[in-house]
Parts: C-alpha cells; structure tokens; sequence
C-alpha cells in the first residue's frame, strides 16, 4: 500500500510539473510575456498551485482559509500588464469582491491556463501573499472574473486601484 501511495504522490508532482511547463511555453508563445510592471502600485500575479509539495514550488498560507497551506509554482501565468479594468464592489450578499476585467491578450491566457490547469489549483496572490487558490473546475472562456476575501470595501479599492498598469 506504501508503494502506491508514493508512486500517487511522484505521479501528481510529474503531472503538475508537465502542466505547468507545456502552459509556460504555450503562454511564451502567445503573447507578449510578462515583466512587472514599475508603474504599478500593487503586484498581481496567477500561478499554478497544489495542496502537495512539488520541487522549487513556494510553501504558502492561504488568506482565504486560515491554516491551508499551498504550494506556488514559480512560473507567473498572468500579472498586471494582463489587466484591463479592476473595480471594488459588494456583491448582492455584501461579500467584498474585485471584478477584473482582462486585456484581450490576457483573457487568451487566462482561457489557455486554465484549460491546462483543470481540475488543479490557480493562486491568485497579490503583493506576493496568496489571497485565493480555487479548483478550476472548468475551462475560463470570458475576459471577466472576481477575487473574493477582503475585509472591507476600502481594502478592495485601494488594491483595485493598484493592479490596473498606469499608462
């Protein structure tokens, strides 16, 4: 039993290892590449993540779910630049959210990792803190999607104020 559990284990890193190279070359190959932006005043980055430990993969706590711990690929999927719009708001439920709008470029992206990255992590971090990691549960076909987990409307505001590049 010992023996299968860790070939599970040698097997999903292979497999998260494999995913996020074929997606590094395919989003190398699609665009313009991605460099932070110095205009910026608040770092986004999207990674891909896992719950179990991968080689050169960065250990993280999960702002979302207190005590999760997450491992963060060192590839940057989509940061910035890839950003059209980002607006604060509360939803019907009051949940504080940020509704990002993507660049054209940047929704092909985020449309290629998360095709690639289905049934696996997406960490959305912000100044180099994990904010979220959900499943992909299906492929992102939009230009549009929402970051929850911030604890007022200022909060959100102020981050949403700094993802958007200055022109």
């Amino acid at each position: 039993m010992r023996a299968a559990i860790y070939f599970s284990s040698v097997e999903r890193t292979l497999k998260h290892t494999l995913a996020v190279l074929i997606l590094s070359i395919g989003l190398a190959a699609c665009g313009t590449g991605h460099s932070q932006s110095a205009q910026s005043g608040t770092r986004f980055e999207i990674h891909a993540a896992s719950l179990v430990a991968s080689p050169d993969w960065q250990k993280a706590n999960l702002l979302d779910d207190p005590g999760t711990t997450v491992y963060v690929a060192p590839e940057v999927l989509l940061d910035n630049s890839d950003v059209a719009l980002a607006n604060a708001k509360k939803d019907l439920g009051g949940q504080v959210l940020i509704v990002i709008q993507m660049t054209p470029a940047g929704a092909i992206r985020m449309g290629m990792a998360s095709r690639v990255l289905l049934r696996q992590r997406m960490a959305v971090m912000i100044d180099g803190e994990v904010m979220t990691a959900p499943v992909v549960s299906a492929p992102l076909s939009g230009n549009r999607f929402a970051i929850t987990g911030f604890r007022t409307l200022e909060e959100a505001q102020e981050i949403a104020l700094g993802i958007v590049p200055r022109k």
